[in-house]
């Protein structure tokens, strides 16, 4: 295996034509930026013509030692290169094309070459101008076909069996702990219910979210890592893949992208769509009395993310957009009477 570039800087045209198998002349870094990972964008000159685009997304370990620690530890940089190595060119949805992906066995180092979706025609930060019934639908009919695809595999115990279940962070309850302390009285009330009892039941909860059929999950989608091509979903940034319950994908989603006052409107209605989905692929779908209570546990999921990158600060997101964030979660979990669920559920264990 060729070595892996440090950093954007480190790609040169001699290391791009080893891994491309395609002569290219010259490389230009025109962008570099380091968040929850490093990324950049170059461009090649190829006298020799072929069918590689004029630029490419990099993405890379970040800058920063300790978000390069934390990656490195949670394996989300390998995690994703083995997702782009073996099922980003098979799964039964629209994700970045893949040139290259390589890691080492520790995960510290890694780089993707993929496509640069812009140059594509794609289109970002979807949901303010596409939502509707119909924009919702169509993700989890997207949903619905990638989990039926992967539902109860067994592949989870051959070639697929790097894909784990879902992570469980011992700095998570350090870091909800954190928020408690700093922001409990300047929140909806729900937010110290919630705080307090993640805390209390860690453990269990986690295993809760663990009920149901395992699948193949993204794991992480929200507008950030989502796109449109040709008026269809698209879903990058899959760091966080695992196999897991399907209803992570749905909840998180629905949770963190319904309106407040559709919440209440649709958020059945949702549910059930994605079930006959499910059942249009040929799964047999479990029913609502199943997946309605998994979609009251998972929307909390979304919560503990934000609730995480509040106690950052403003290293991770700005601290008034998470706020934002948050005020739109706490009025769903309330609606969905989420937290309730959750004690009612870990009492019937």
């Amino acid at each position: 295996m060729a070595l892996i570039p440090d950093n954007a800087g480190a790609i040169t045209a001699d290391w791009l034509t080893s891994v491309l198998d395609t002569p290219i002349d010259a490389v230009r870094v025109v962008d570099t930026n380091s968040g929850t990972t490093g990324r950049a964008v170059i461009e090649l000159t190829s006298e020799s013509g072929g069918e590689l685009p004029d630029r490419l997304f990099i993405k890379l370990p970040p800058t920063d030692p300790m978000q390069r620690e934390f990656v490195r530890a949670i394996g989300m940089g390998r995690r994703e290169v083995l997702f782009y190595q073996q099922l980003g060119a098979e799964v039964p949805m629209r994700v970045p094309h893949c040139y290259y992906a390589a890691s080492n066995d520790s995960g510290e180092e890694y780089i993707m070459l993929l496509e640069h979706l812009e140059d594509s025609g794609c289109t970002f930060r979807n949901a303010k101008n596409r939502y509707s019934k119909d924009y919702i639908r169509q993700v989890l009919a997207a949903f619905a076909r990638l989990h039926s695809s992967y539902w109860e595999s067994p592949r989870f115990d051959t070639d697929l069996s790097w894909l784990q279940p879902l992570m469980q962070h011992e700095i998570a309850p350090q870091l909800v702990a954190r928020a408690l302390e700093v922001h409990a009285d300047s929140m909806h009330s729900i937010f110290r219910s919630m705080a307090e009892l993640y805390l209390a039941e860690f453990d269990a909860i986690h295993q809760l979210w663990q009920t149901g059929a395992p699948t193949l999950i993204h794991g992480d989608v929200h507008d950030g890592n989502m796109f449109f091509d040709q008026e269809q979903p698209g879903f990058l940034d899959w760091a966080v893949a695992a196999r897991a319950p399907g209803m992570r994908d749905v909840g998180y989603f629905l949770a963190g992208t319904l309106a407040p006052q559709d919440q209440h409107a649709w958020g059945r209605e949702m549910v059930d769509y994605y079930r006959q989905q499910l059942a249009a692929n040929g799964t047999t779908a479990p029913p609502m009395e199943e997946l309605w209570p998994q979609y009251q546990w998972h929307a909390a999921y979304v919560w503990v993310g934000a609730t995480c990158t509040l106690a950052m600060g403003d290293e991770w997101q700005p601290v008034n957009y998470v706020k934002a964030s948050l005020e739109r979660l706490h009025t769903a979990l309330d609606g969905l009477g989420s937290v309730e669920a959750i004690r009612s559920a870990l009492r019937d264990k």
